[in-house]
C-alpha cells in the first residue's frame, strides 16, 4: 500500500486516518514533508499496537541523533536505544573508539534481554544506515556486561585479569575509557558506558566504597555509586578460539605476522577488529539481536540506497588498500568479505525472511 500525498501537508488537506490505516499494513509507505517524519515516528507505537521494538533507519547518524533528541523530547516514557556506526570502516586498519563500542554492546545487551522479557512501553531502536548494514560477530551475545556492587566481595588477584579479558587495558594513571589501574586496595576503571571513571577502594577482598573521579585531577568527585556496569571495551575480545585462529593465521600470512602474534598472545593491537570475520565463528546482521517481528521503519529511502551504495564502495576501496600490500606472497589471498556492508536490497530481503517487516 502506497499512500502519496504529493505536495499536502498531512496536517493539511491529507486526512490522517489514512495513514493510520497504512500502519496496520507493514509493507506500506508513506510520502510526507520530511518535518513531519519525526511525528510520524513518534506516533508509531499507538497507530500500530505492536508492543515489539520499532527499528528506524535513518541516512546519517546525525539525523539518528536528532531523532533521538526529539523522540526524548517528545515523550518521556519512550525507552530509545541508540545504536551508533563504527568512525572507521570495517575493512581499515582502525579500531573504533571504546565509547563507541560501548554504546553498541549496550545496545545489543538490552535487545537479547527484550526478547526475552518484552517492554510494556514503546521502545524505538534507531541506527543510521550505516550501523545497520555493518555486520557484527554472532558471539557478541557470549560476553555479557559485568556488574559490580559495593559491599561484595571481588577476588583482587582475578580482578585485572577479568578486566584484561573485558578489553580493558592496565595504565599507571586512568584517563580514557577502557583503562584501569591498580594501587595497592584501589582500583580506578573508565566503564565504557560512563561520563566519569570510578574508583574502587577495597579492604581485603572486600569492595567497601565506590566513587566517580575527576579525570583532570585524579580527585574523587561526590558521586558515590551502589553499582556500574562493565561493557566490554572491544567488540573482538581474545579468546582462546580467537588466539588460537590468529596463531594458525600467522603462519599463513608473513606480513601480518607481528599484528597475529600479537592476538595470539592476548594483547590487543589497532584495527584487530577487521579481522573479525577470519578470526570468529561467523558474522551476523545486527538485527538477529533484534526480537523477531519488530517493525523495521525506513526514513528516506531513495537517501539511503545511494548511502548504501557509496560506503560499499568506500569500503572496497580501503579492503584493496589496508590490506593488498599486507598479504603480498601469501600462499592464499585473505577473504574478509564476511565483513562487508551488505547490499541494500539484500538487506531489506534479509529483513522479509526473517519475520522483520520495514
Amino acid at each position: 500500500m502506497s499512500l502519496k500525498p504529493l505536495g499536502e501537508k498531512i496536517s493539511e488537506g491529507y486526512p490522517y486516518s489514512k495513514f493510520e490505516a497504512s500502519i496496520k499494513n507493514p509493507s506500506s509507505s508513506v510520502v510526507a514533508a520530511s518535518g513531519s517524519h519525526p511525528f510520524l515516528v513518534a506516533d508509531m507505537p499507538r497507530l500500530s499496537g505492536v508492543e515489539k521494538p520499532f527499528v528506524v533507519i535513518t541516512a546519517t547518524g546525525r539525523e539518528a541523533q536528532e531523532l533521538i533528541d526529539f523522540l526524548g523530547e517528545y515523550d518521556s516514557s519512550f525507552e530509545l536505544i541508540e545504536f551508533p556506526s563504527w568512525e572507521t570502516l570495517p575493512h581499515e586498519r582502525l579500531s573504533p573508539s571504546s565509547e563507541t563500542v560501548g554504546k553498541r554492546l549496550r545496545a545489543i545487551s538490552r535487545l537479547l534481554e527484550l526478547r526475552s522479557t518484552p517492554a510494556k512501553h514503546a521502545v524505538f531502536v534507531i541506527m543510521s544506515v550505516r550501523a545497520a548494514l555493518q555486520p557484527v560477530h554472532s558471539q557478541l551475545a557470549e560476553h555479557p556486561a559485568m556488574e559490580i556492587r559495593a559491599a561484595r566481595e571481588y577476588s583482587l588477584a582475578e580482578l585485572p585479569l577479568k578486566l584484561i579479558e573485558l578489553g580493558y587495558e592496565r595504565v599507571d594513571m586512568v584517563s580514557q575509557r577502557g583503562e584501569f589501574a591498580m594501587r595497592g586496595g584501589i582500583v580506578d576503571v573508565f566503564p565504557v558506558t560512563s561520563d566519569h571513571p570510578a574508583r574502587m577502594e577495597f579492604f581485603g577482598d572486600e569492595l567497601e566504597e565506590i566513587r566517580e573521579f575527576s579525570v583532570a585531577d585524579q580527585r574523587s568527585l561526590p558521586t558515590k555509586l551502589d553499582s556500574f556496569m562493565l561493557y566490554p571495551a572491544r567488540e573482538l575480545l581474545i579468546t582462546p578460539e580467537v588466539a588460537s585462529r590468529a596463531r594458525e593465521m600467522a603462519a599463513e600470512f608473513p606480513n601480518l605476522g607481528e599484528m597475529l602474534e600479537k592476538i595470539a598472545n592476548a594483547i590487543p593491537v589497532a584495527g584487530m577488529e577487521s579481522l573479525a570475520p577470519v578470526l570468529t565463528s561467523s558474522m551476523v546482521p545486527v538485527f538477529e539481536f533484534i526480537q523477531e517481528g519488530s517493525q523495521h521503519i525506513v526514513i528516506s529511502r531513495e537517501r539511503i540506497r545511494t548511502r548504501a551504495e557509496d560506503l560499499r564502495k568506500t569500503n572496497e576501496e580501503f579492503l584493496h588498500a589496508a590490506w593488498d600490500a599486507a598479504i603480498s606472497g601469501a600462499e592464499a589471498p585473505i577473504d574478509l568479505s564476511a565483513g562487508a556492508f551488505y547490499d541494500w536490497e539484500e538487506f531489506l530481503q534479509k529483513l522479509a525472511e526473517t519475520n522483520h517487516p520495514v
